[in-house]
């Protein structure tokens, strides 16, 4: 009985999931199996920068919409985001000037496109899920459906001495 059972082991498998083939006859039929795996997939379009320009009136903001695309099915057009400042010291965001001074700013997501301090991030560090991500456009439809958004304060601001200060945040968006 074991040689018999290992035959069956061997041959069960190739016949199951395989495509079968026709016989020699006036017609004949034979399957194809297909399949498609589609990943989880992502896209960020739509970024301006942010320029502040001079200011004394605090606290300065600044803002840029986006478009997400995120084809994740649960729950649909979810995706997290994680952000990193250039001039990042720990989970600081920080633009520098052409020395070594540094003024710390904060910096907020939000998942729909307007400019409210929804959620607050740290540089370097994975959002928690975020929901509002098209599914269906690429480009969105023509229409922002995310903000990221800074502001400085002025305690932030306060002794820094006067030059322009400049970060580049890279902004990461993965579907899980």
């Amino acid at each position: 009985m074991r040689p018999l059972l290992k035959v069956i082991v061997f041959v069960f498998p190739s016949w199951i999931f395989a495509a079968t083939q026709g016989t020699l006859g006036t017609t004949s039929t034979g399957t194809v199996n297909v399949s498609i795996t589609i990943p989880a997939l992502v896209q960020i379009t739509g970024l301006s920068d942010i320029t502040l320009g001079s200011t004394t009136a605090f606290p300065a903001t600044g803002s840029t919409t986006a478009c997400i695309y995120s084809n994740v099915a649960s729950p649909l057009g979810s995706y997290y985001v994680t952000a990193t400042s250039q001039n990042t010291s720990g989970t600081d965001f920080r633009v520098k000037d052409s020395g070594t001074d540094y003024i710390v700013y904060s910096a907020y997501w939000n998942n729909s496109s307007a400019a409210s301090q929804t959620t607050a991030l740290t540089s370097g560090t994975k959002t928690a899920q975020q929901t509002g991500g098209s599914a269906v456009s690429l480009t969105c439809g023509g229409s922002a459906n995310a903000n990221f958004n800074i502001s400085f304060s002025s305690s932030q601001v306060q002794g820094a001495p006067a030059a322009t200060y400049t970060d580049v945040v890279t902004l990461l968006i993965t579907p899980t």
